[in-house]
């Protein structure tokens, strides 16, 4: 197909709807969609069109550039319709999305209303903040989300195997696991991924629907429950984090890097996320401080100062907000030193990963104990392999 050429159909254009709706009415218009009789209700589509209204119907969303360029390379170069609808449905975004169309989310009660003093209200240049200024505000949150079952939703992480999974799965098998332990697994994404490599798998989460919707070939490895509830005889060689430390209650954390740390082989590996705010000697500044309470206090405490949603609850259900400093800090007071040379490594290869694609990941930290030492060469020479593998990252 030429770049000039278009497609007909006897479907007139009209107004990209959201939600269930957009997705119903896209796979009605995929299913309709036929060459026209001549009449005058009859109209010439482009390539592009197609695409974005593909890119409506089935993501939910305007397409991006490269998709977008992507999508019209395959049209134009023979590809039937149907095969650029196959992958676009074959795609994690698309499952995610079908996800959060079949359970959706439980309405969450508005807190503001029901606690108005616990809150300084937004304004044209702050957000609305939680004052979680006494450990009783802070115990109430906690509370609340759990009460509310609020990581019953799939907004709140991902459940499918896409880039980003892959990307934390192939830095595992660079550690040089031979087995490992996923805190706040959910569905258990990269735990699937690890268990098909041949590597021993067990997770825990708190989330009813990371049991319901888990992979079938690591179910059995889950554990439900509070970590420091749980009973797990076992070490690791690895142990992943990704996105779960700062969900904690920040008055309950040292608890629970001590469980960690016990849980680690003398030589092994915590991989962790976690959103950071501040400058770090490795991998910069990932956001700034925004917040007055959040400068004056600096790296001598977390911050108590929670900024929040339209209804009261922390952005993102975050209870730890805090510096990297702060954070290397809680660590070396059970032991667990950075493993930098392993940080820089991931840094080096998924850099332009973490930029253009998931910004927030780029605030990681590796972590070693009292009994184990730093990566050798030979070890950053093994991680990089692992991370140049990733088909997806096209290194």
């Amino acid at each position: 197909m030429s770049g000039s050429e278009n497609w007909r159909t006897g479907m007139r254009r009209s107004r990209p709807e959201s939600g269930q709706g957009a997705l119903a009415a896209g796979l009605q218009w995929i299913g309709k969609a036929r060459p026209a009789h001549k009449g005058a209700r009859d109209r010439w589509f482009t390539a592009e069109e197609i695409v974005e209204a593909l890119y409506r119907a089935l993501l939910g969303r305007e397409p991006d550039p490269p998709g977008l360029a992507g999508k019209l390379h395959a049209l134009r170069s023979a590809t039937t319709l149907e095969n650029v609808v196959r992958e676009m449905t074959s795609s994690a975004e698309f499952s995610a999305r079908i996800l959060r169309e079949l359970v959706p989310a439980t309405q969450l009660p508005n807190l503001i209303s029901i606690m108005p003093d616990r809150y300084q209200p937004a304004t044209s240049k702050k957000p609305c903040v939680y004052l979680a200024h006494s450990d009783a505000a802070v115990d109430d949150m906690e509370r609340l989300i759990r009460q509310h079952r609020y990581y019953d939703r799939f907004d709140v992480w991902s459940p499918v195997i896409d880039l980003d999974k892959e990307t934390i799965a192939a830095v595992v098998r660079g550690l040089g696991a031979r087995n490992c332990f996923e805190f706040g697994c959910f569905t258990g994404p990269v735990l699937s991924l690890l268990a098909q490599s041949g590597i021993t798998v067990a997770g825990c989460d708190v989330s009813h629907y990371a049991f319901t919707f888990a992979y079938p070939n690591i179910r059995g490895a889950m554990l439900y429950g509070d970590l420091l509830e749980l009973e797990i005889d076992r070490r690791f060689d690895v142990i992943v984090c990704m996105d779960v430390l700062e969900h904690l209650s920040p008055l309950r954390l040292d608890n629970y890097i001590a469980r960690l740390a016990s849980m680690l082989e003398s030589n092994g590996r915590i991989y962790l996320n976690s959103p950071m705010w501040g400058s770090d000697d490795v991998f910069g500044i990932a956001a700034e401080p925004n917040l007055d309470e959040w400068c004056s206090v600096g790296d001598s405490s977390f911050w108590r100062e929670w900024p929040c949603d339209e209804a009261g609850w922390p952005e993102h259900g975050h209870l730890i907000w805090a510096s990297p400093s702060w954070w290397t800090a809680k660590f070396a007071a059970h032991g667990l030193q950075r493993d930098i040379a392993a940080e820089r490594a991931i840094h080096y290869r998924l850099g332009p990963f973490f930029n253009d694609h998931a910004p927030g990941r780029r605030s990681l930290f590796v972590l070693y104990g009292r009994d184990g030492q730093p990566s050798s060469a030979a070890d950053t020479v093994r991680l990089d392999a692992a991370l140049t593998a990733v088909p997806g990252l096209g290194l």
